[in-house]
Formats: C-alpha cells, sequence, structure tokens
C-alpha cells in the first residue's frame, strides 16, 4: 500500500498554482514530516490525498486508485485527513458520537471499541458523554485526532497538529505517535513545529512556492540549513549546522 504523486499540480479558481509538478511517494510505515513557509501549499496538499480537492495536472494514486475518478468515501478507510481548525470538522453532539462516527461510517467491525480505544490513547475517555465544545481548545485539536485514529486508516495526515496544545496534550500526542508508529500506521504530518516532529519524522518534504524544495531523509535536512531558510524554515536551535563542531546527529 502507497501513497504516490505523480507530477501533481493544483490551483485554485482564478489563482496561481498552489502547488506544481509534485512527485513523491509514501510508502506503508512511513512518517513524512511536510513543512515550509505560510501559503507553500502544504495544507492544499493534505486536501489533495483524500480526494477533497483533485489535481489540475497530473495524478494522485491511493492504493492504486487515482483520486480523480474515485469518490471521496472509498478514499475514506486508506486517508484520514484533519484540519488545522477542529471547528471545521466538529458536528456531533457527545465527544463519543464524534469520534464514533468515523468507524461507524466506514462500516468497522466494532466501532464502540474502536472509539474507546482512540478516547484512551489520546487522553480523553473522561469526555465521553462531554460535549466536544465543552473541551478546552486544546482537547478538542485532540478530539480530531481522536476521531482519525478511530477510523483505523492506515494513512493519518495531521494539519498542524500541535498547534494551542500545552505540554501535557503534547506528551499525550507523541505517545500516540510513537505507539501507532510502532504498530505501523502512516503518518503525513503539517507543521511548522520542527523542534517536536524532527525528532521523530522519517523523512521531511520541504516546500517552497507550490514546488517541493528538498525531500529525503530528516537527518539530511540540516545539511541543506540555507536552503530551508530560503523556504521560510528556521530549524531549531539545537539541529543547525554548527561549523566548527560538526554535524549535530538527530536521533534514530
Amino acid at each position: 500500500m502507497s501513497i504516490a504523486l505523480q507530477s501533481a499540480g493544483f490551483s485554485y479558481p482564478g489563482s496561481a498554482p498552489a502547488l506544481r509538478d509534485i512527485s513523491l511517494e509514501v510508502p506503508s510505515g512511513d512518517f513524512l514530516l511536510v513543512t515550509g513557509h505560510n501559503g507553500a501549499g502544504k495544507s492544499s496538499l493534505l486536501r489533495l490525498l483524500n480526494g477533497m480537492l483533485k489535481p489540475n495536472t497530473g495524478c494522485i494514486l491511493i492504493d492504486g486508485r487515482d483520486t480523480k475518478t474515485t469518490p471521496v468515501s472509498s478514499l475514506a478507510p486508506v486517508v484520514s485527513v484533519t484540519f488545522q481548525h477542529p471547528g471545521d470538522q466538529i458536528f456531533a453532539s457527545t465527544v463519543f458520537d464524534e469520534v464514533r462516527f468515523g468507524p461507524r461510517q466506514l462500516h468497522r467491525p466494532d466501532p464502540d471499541r474502536d472509539c474507546r480505544e482512540a478516547l484512551v490513547l489520546l487522553g480523553l475517555e473522561s469526555f465521553s458523554s462531554s460535549h466536544p465544545y465543552d473541551l478546552s481548545p486544546a482537547n478538542r485539536k485532540l478530539l480530531t485526532i481522536a476521531s482519525a485514529v478511530a477510523s483505523g486508516s492506515p494513512y493519518l495526515a495531521f494539519d498542524e497538529p500541535t498547534v494551542n496544545l500545552s505540554q501535557p496534550e503534547r506528551v499525550k500526542l507523541s505517545s500516540m505517535l510513537h505507539r501507532l508508529g510502532d504498530a505501523g500506521r502512516s503518518f503525513i504530518i503539517v507543521s511548522h513545529d520542527l523542534e517536536f516532529f524532527l525528532p521523530i519524522a522519517k523523512r521531511i518534504l520541504l516546500l517552497h512556492a507550490g514546488r517541493i524544495s528538498f525531500l529525503g531523509d530528516r537527518r539530511d535536512i540540516q545539511r541543506y540549513e540555507n536552503l530551508a531558510r530560503k523556504a521560510g524554515v528556521r530549524l531549531p536551535h539545537s539541529f543547525r549546522l554548527r561549523p566548527h563542531v560538526g554535524l549535530p546527529l538527530l536521533p534514530d
């Protein structure tokens, strides 16, 4: 199973191209961190992955199926996307119903169990009967992530998942990423939070003006700090090149 973009491009009506000639493959078990300056095309890329947007040029294959001709409902079992703003997707009257909706719609064998496990994984089990908007903004963010996790989709794509999270919620998110990564789930993360994600990502995709500026092993980005800066990305201090000391290594 994989996601493949083949010379994919996308433009919003009346606007310059948001993405140009994007070619990459995201194999099963990958952890791809997508970063770049605001307006580089990162969020548009996520919406292309589950068929919400269709490429104007090239094609995107999700498990071999072309997103141009495959219904969004048929792609949902493979890719689950969360948005940057929880209000764009929360709609149910209880936390439990919100998280259970995905696995029920996808006809999972035991959606209640999927829901409970996802809530425990994100530390939200005590809020099961609460209204989503009674939760703090940070927990609403975790709620949308729990909904994606419960879907069982092998690919999880999150847009800025650490925004508004305090340290306790960041710990919960980190634990979930490690546990599901060890279990074989794949991640595509759009984020400016390199301090959080660089140590755990496998690969980095750097977008600049809608094009791929860098795509490779997360440790290799250290050798291209000037390229990252040109794309509006500043590496965390602990990961920058120090010419008199040598190249600091990211953990394996």
